[in-house]
């Protein structure tokens, strides 16, 4: 008699939506937003790190959510996923910009509108027609090029990240679809040599006299953090089609949260932030993030499975496009004042469109997800596509 084949769902505790992956990037977006709203004389001169743990949170979870799909379906849809995506990143940020651009047209000519957050004093007037020409860009996610070239339009500024984001979105897809006709030993390494590739270039461009915008915004020197947790979903996947366990995981997580506070509580805007920072945090991260998918009910995964960390989490997005335009509005005003309004605004802004804005384009977008098989492979397949 052949022995029944239990699900790979039933064996493993890597699937399934993760509290303290939600934690872990509520903790991060508290290091931006504190970041954004007080600079380098806040509490967190690092605060930039917040991003480089957000970078690798979506190389791991869009190469698993990948890799789940052809383990289950036996393909992937490309059509499917970037309609999935377009649904869970669009309509919020057209709606933001929608908000922002009714309010510049009556707004532009005051100083307050523009002014910088985290610095000292006010803006200059906007151009109205330069500020559009950004939201057009913005919208076809080409902002970090803008910012790179030192042309950008500083209220926007931070949404140059969503276009490092969307651009891998685009691309990394297929070259997943490629790396698979590798066998399973070989896939992950030249995902390795591309984050060793793009975290040699901001020292090539330094040395050849490029600026430091053009280090900190360019995709080709972000991607690290992308391809870093790509390549940790890669390996987390193989060790979880063979049963192994991963070597002292509990250390190396540790270990990378570590270094991750390290730089938060002491590196601020110096050179090692544009040159080695990203791709030292884009290590230390992937060492954290399988791990809370591997051990939920390690101390560091209650940790940040604390329900108001991993409710921040699940409205991170909507936080993260509104609380710059709230740090750029109040920035004039002192900072015991600022600082309350902006992060209360954000909050509410970011409960308005997770309740009337997300939450229903997420539930439209569940129309674009793969046929499925049967119950288990229902199970294994939305498992981690709800926790992206």
């Amino acid at each position: 008699m052949t022995p029944t084949r239990r699900p790979l769902v039933a064996r493993h505790r890597l699937l399934g939506r993760s509290a303290a992956l939600d934690g872990l990037r509520g903790v991060a977006l508290v290091w931006i937003v504190t970041y954004h709203f007080t600079s380098s004389r806040g509490p967190f001169p690092g605060g930039w790190v917040g991003l480089d743990v957000f970078f690798v949170l979506s190389g791991f979870l869009i190469t698993a959510i990948l890799l789940d799909e052809v383990r289950v379906h036996g393909r992937v849809s490309l059509p499917l996923f970037y309609a999935r995506r377009a649904l869970r990143l669009l309509p919020a940020l057209l709606v933001m910009l929608a908000i922002w651009t009714c309010l510049l047209l009556v707004f532009a000519g005051t100083s307050w509108f523009a002014a910088t957050p985290g610095g000292d004093g006010t803006g200059d007037p906007v151009d109205i027609g330069a500020a559009l020409s950004q939201v057009g860009i913005t919208l076809a996610y080409g902002a970090n090029w803008v910012y790179a070239l030192g042309s950008g339009h500083a209220p926007l500024a931070h949404l140059w990240s969503l276009a490092v984001e969307e651009q891998f979105y685009l691309v990394w897809p297929v070259v997943l679809l490629l790396l698979l006709k590798l066998p399973a030993a070989r896939r992950h390494w030249p995902v390795l040599a591309l984050a060793a590739a793009s975290a040699a270039l901001p020292f090539a461009y330094y040395a050849g006299g490029q600026g430091v915008d053009r280090i900190y915004f360019g995709t080709d020197t972000r991607a690290v953090g992308m391809l870093l947790g790509a390549f940790a979903a890669l390996l987390w996947h193989r060790r979880r089609a063979a049963g192994r366990a991963s070597w002292h995981p509990e250390a190396r997580a540790w270990a990378g949260l570590a270094t991750v506070l390290g730089f938060l509580f002491t590196v601020g805007n110096i050179p090692l932030k544009s040159l080695a920072g990203p791709a030292i945090m884009a290590a230390a991260a992937m060492q954290v993030v399988p791990y809370l998918v591997e051990r939920p009910t390690s101390p560091m995964a209650r940790l940040f499975g604390v329900r108001m960390l991993v409710w921040l989490g699940q409205r991170s997005y909507a936080i993260y496009l509104w609380h710059y335009l709230f740090a750029t509005w109040l920035n004039p005003l002192p900072s015991w004042v600022s600082i309350p309004i902006g992060v209360t605004a954000s909050l509410a802004a970011a409960w308005l469109s997770w309740r009337y804005v997300e939450g229903p384009a997420m539930t439209y977008a569940k129309r674009f997800r793969p046929a499925t098989t049967g119950p288990a492979a229902v199970t294994e397949h939305r498992g981690v596509a709800r926790a992206a």
